[in-house]
C-alpha cells in the first residue's frame, strides 16, 4: 500500500493553532500572576492591523526575566511544549519557543524542527545608559554571529557564491557547537552587572545587530489589553514609543514589494490527522 502522505497545513490553519497556543500562554500568565506582552511584528500587527500583519506568518511575545524562568519552568499543556535550550537536548536557540506537538514546521535551518510555534523572548536589563547599552549588544555580537554561522543552512534558492560563502564560514566555526554558543550568550546576559539599568531590550535574541530594540524600562512599567484577530492580549504601555523605536513611523505601510513574509509556508505539517 501507498505511504499516507502527511497533511499539510495552510496559513489560516497555522495562524489558526498560533493563535491558540497564544491564547493558552496568555490564560496561564493571567492564572500565575506572571507578565508577558505582544511584541515586535505581533505587537505592530496588534496597533496597526488590530491583528496579524496581512503578509507576516508568526507571533513574538516577551516577559521580564524572572517571570520567563518561571514559565519556562512550570508552564503544562497537554500538547503543547516549551523548548528551551536548558532542558531539551537537542533545542539550541537561546530563547523558548512553545510548540504544538501535533504538527512539524520544518525550517531551512540546522535546528531541531518542532512544531508550529510562539516565540517566547526573555526580557533583560541592559544597562544605565542607553550608550551602555548600546556597547553591552555590540559585545555580543561575535557569539550571535558564530550562532548564525553555525545553524545557516545553503538554500538552493541562494545564488551560487551565497552558498559557498556559507560554506566556508561553518568551516570558523567547526569546533564549537550551536548549544555552547546559546549557553555563552545567556551566560553573558546573566552576568551583565548592569541588569538594574534604566534601559531593557531582549538580548537573548539572535539578530547579531539588534541596536533598535534598547527600551526605557518605564514603556513597561504596565500592561494594556489590545485587540488581535477578535482577542484581546497584553501589550506593554508604552508600546508607541517601543513601535516608533523600532519601527520608525510604524503606520505608515511598507512599499509593495517590501510586503513579504521571512519565513517558509511550503512545509507545515499534522503529525497525526
Amino acid at each position: 500500500s501507498l505511504p499516507i502522505m502527511p497533511k499539510a497545513i495552510n496559513i489560516e490553519e497555522l495562524r489558526a493553532i498560533q493563535l491558540e497556543i497564544l491564547q493558552s500562554i496568555h490564560d496561564f500568565c493571567q492564572d500565575h500572576n506572571l507578565k508577558y506582552a505582544l511584541a515586535f511584528g505581533a505587537l505592530l500587527g496588534a496597533v496597526r492591523h488590530k491583528g496579524y500583519i496581512p503578509w507576516d506568518d508568526d507571533i513574538d511575545i516577551m516577559m521580564p526575566r524572572v517571570d520567563y524562568e518561571q514559565f519556562v519552568a512550570s508552564y503544562k499543556h497537554s500538547y503543547y511544549k516549551v523548548y528551551d535550550y536548558q532542558r531539551d537536548e537537542d533545542y539550541v536557540i537561546p530563547y523558548a519557543k512553545v510548540a504544538d506537538t501535533r504538527t512539524l514546521l520544518l525550517e531551512n535551518a540546522n535546528i531541531k524542527n518542532i512544531g508550529i510555534n510562539v516565540d517566547v523572548f526573555p526580557m533583560d536589563g541592559l544597562a544605565e545608559t542607553k550608550e551602555d547599552a548600546i556597547d553591552f549588544l555590540k559585545s555580543l555580537t561575535p557569539i550571535k554571529t558564530k550562532f548564525r554561522m553555525k545553524i545557516l543552512k545553503p538554500s538552493p534558492k541562494n545564488v551560487w557564491w551565497k552558498r559557498i560563502a556559507i560554506y566556508l564560514s561553518k568551516v570558523l566555526v567547526l569546533n564549537t557547537s550551536p548549544k555552547e554558543l546559546a549557553e555563552e550568550i545567556n551566560q553573558r546576559i546573566a552576568s551583565n552587572p548592569n541588569k538594574d539599568g534604566a534601559f531593557v531590550g531582549t538580548p537573548a535574541g539572535t539578530d547579531p545587530h539588534a541596536i533598535h530594540n534598547i527600551y526605557e524600562r518605564d514603556l513597561f512599567s504596565s500592561y494594556i489589553g489590545l485587540p488581535f484577530e477578535g482577542r484581546n492580549f497584553l501589550a506593554p504601555v508604552g508600546y508607541d514609543k517601543i513601535l516608533r523605536n523600532y519601527y520608525g513611523d510604524y503606520m505608515q505601510l511598507p512599499p509593495e514589494e517590501k510586503r513579504t513574509s521571512p519565513h517558509t509556508l511550503n512545509n507545515i505539517f499534522w503529525l497525526e490527522k
